[in-house]
């Protein structure tokens, strides 16, 4: 053992620690309008609060309101058009490298088809 004295928190840890926590005060009424659309897409408690809170602190950091979020949303009914949404208002606030993907069924081109072993 060093006779250096061992310090388990480095200046890294105290500047990090709480780096991402934003504290948001939100409505029990807000959060209910926005929790239960997603719900109503989803049908699924966990599915639903993962979205209504992505969808709140996105809404508060760009300075929108969650609600007209929601309500561009319903203008488009559809579960395909709203998964579209979700992931261009998500990849708003990423860089470049890091933005979800669309799905997108991939075809084989007949030349490349042709030299696949089944």
């Amino acid at each position: 053992m060093a006779n250096i004295p061992y310090n388990q928190q480095t200046d890294t840890q105290v500047f990090f620690n709480g780096y991402f926590s934003q504290p948001i005060q939100v409505s029990e009424a807000l959060w209910g309008q926005v929790f239960g659309y997603f719900y109503g897409l989803t049908q699924s408690v966990d599915a639903a609060s993962s979205l209504a809170q992505s969808v709140i602190t996105l809404s508060y950091n760009n300075k929108l309101e969650p609600l007209d979020i929601i309500k561009q949303f319903q203008t488009n009914p559809t579960s395909n058009n709203t998964k579209n949404l979700l992931i261009s208002f998500f990849n708003n606030a990423k860089g470049a490298t890091s933005k979800l993907g669309y799905n997108k069924n991939t075809t084989i081109a007949p030349s490349v088809a042709r030299n696949i072993i089944p």
